[in-house]
């Protein structure tokens, strides 16, 4: 039976000051960091490489690629970061730190990770053996995609940790199963270079 493999990998860490449209770049950590994920997913048969357009993921991405054969990386607007819910326990946070988000933003924007979640998280087609793909996102969208694949409350989330280039790797079986098989794995990176933000 076809198995689908798909790494999700967060970013490197980057600019926090840029004020662009697409946010800030990698800094010299980030590089690091994609650097020495790019060798740990090297040793693999990925075949696509799927990016958010932040400058910081496809920047990641592009050095990930770098160390695969014949692989670019294609944006999937979708993989935008977002706020999945504000669960009961974190609301003060949130009314401090994000006073105008609204539940119909937040309904709104699920919609397109749920597009993005529909379009990616499929079965294998009967021809594939065991295809593995490369998600290049952020960190809020990539613990909302394992509520997803456990089938979890989605307020789940902000009990989540996810590593700047931390790899959660997941699998989709050609009956529509799911399975979490690791959470932001981190042990390709140095120590120094474990970090959240």
């Amino acid at each position: 039976m076809s198995i689908r493999y798909l790494y999700l990998v967060r970013h490197g860490q980057y600019d926090l000051e840029s004020q662009g449209e697409l946010g800030g770049g990698l800094t010299g950590i980030g590089r690091e960091q994609a650097e020495a994920t790019a060798a740990a997913l090297s040793v693999l048969p990925i075949r696509t490489v799927y990016t958010s357009p932040t400058q910081r993921t496809r920047e990641t991405a592009v050095i990930l690629c770098h160390r695969l054969a014949n692989v670019q990386p294609q944006i999937v607007p979708e993989l935008v970061e977002f706020i999945p819910s504000v669960p009961e326990q974190d609301a003060q946070f949130f009314a401090i730190h994000r006073p105008a988000l609204t539940q119909e933003h937040i309904l709104n924007t699920r919609m397109v990770a749920d597009s993005a979640f529909n379009r990616l998280f499929c079965p294998p087609g009967a021809a594939d053996d065991f295809p593995h793909e490369v998600l290049v996102c952020h960190g809020n969208i990539i613990r909302y995609f394992v509520c997803m694949t456990l089938g979890v409350p989605v307020d789940t989330w902000t009990s989540m940790e996810t590593n700047q280039c931390g790899i959660t790797r997941c699998a989709i079986e050609q009956d529509g199963r799911m399975r979490l098989i690791s959470m932001n794995d981190t042990g390709h990176l140095p120590l120094a270079l474990r970090l959240f933000s």
